[in-house]
């Protein structure tokens, strides 16, 4: 990204590390968000990234042994040294986000959100009163509701997490026949692919609501962006809504576990 620098906003994250990362399968988190931790990983990611700033950095999980307002302050300190320029809370919680915003406004949470995750969606009211943009990750449920993958998808238990997630378990395919219906309905009546429709809900719900699709290929990518030109009303936003809150869906992975520090 050297060459383009001026092209691009990178974003990137401090605040864990992976427990025992040798072996295979969901590696459980370390958190670890203390000041010179931040500093240590700021510094190392501007060494690797061969940039002089970062434009929006992350807190990857919270750390419940740092308090929010620890963490904010060292933040502060990064942005008026010009190392960082924006900061967001990733997973945050309403007491975590507004207390770290008081010392140091945040730009941005990122937190998991799909049709099938929608959990976080009692933080809306908080972000929009805040002027907190929301970033969506794995907005299609980890790619399920591109409708890419079936009962016969094998992911490898070695590297792939997709393997023990819940919504790829071979009965979790019936257990969401009702949704996978809704959503390629949806695609029908606006032109659109199974993907694109997951994206344009949560993007018709706010403005400030951005999802972040993974893609490995530049047709998906292309597609993804596609998403942006599909837009439904508030009415058809509350209708999906109804039906979401009421269908049978299977579980959704959650998120890897957090072990502490000290184990």
């Amino acid at each position: 990204l050297k060459a383009y620098r001026d092209r691009v906003v990178i974003a990137t994250k401090f605040g864990i590390r992976f427990d025992h990362p040798e072996l295979p399968g969901n590696h459980p988190l370390i958190t670890n968000s203390c000041p010179e931790a931040i500093r240590e990983s700021v510094e190392s990611s501007l060494r690797r990234l061969r940039t002089d700033h970062i434009d929006l950095y992350y807190q990857h999980r919270i750390d419940k042994n740092v308090e929010p307002e620890v963490v904010a302050d060292t933040i502060s300190e990064l942005i008026k040294e010009g190392k960082i320029l924006h900061w967001g809370i990733s997973e945050a919680t309403a007491e975590y986000l507004r207390r770290a915003h008081r010392v140091c406004p945040v730009a941005a949470v990122q937190n998991r959100y799909s049709m099938m995750a929608r959990w976080h969606e009692s933080l809306f009211p908080v972000c929009e009163e805040l002027g907190v943009g929301f970033v969506a990750f794995s907005p299609l449920a980890n790619g399920l509701l591109s409708k890419c993958y079936n009962i016969e998808s094998i992911f490898d238990t070695q590297t792939d997490y997709r393997a023990v997630m819940p919504q790829y378990q071979k009965d979790s395919f019936e257990k969401n026949k009702c949704l996978f219906e809704m959503i390629e309905q949806l695609a029908m009546e606006k032109h659109a692919t199974p993907a694109q429709i997951s994206l344009a809900w949560m993007m018709s719900k706010k403005p400030w609501i951005v999802p972040i699709p993974g893609t490995r290929c530049l047709c998906r990518l292309k597609e993804n962006i596609g998403a942006a030109d599909i837009s439904f009303s508030q009415e058809e936003v509350a209708a999906i809504d109804k039906l979401l809150s009421t269908m049978e869906m299977s579980e959704v992975f959650g998120g890897s576990r957090i072990v502490d520090k000290a184990q």
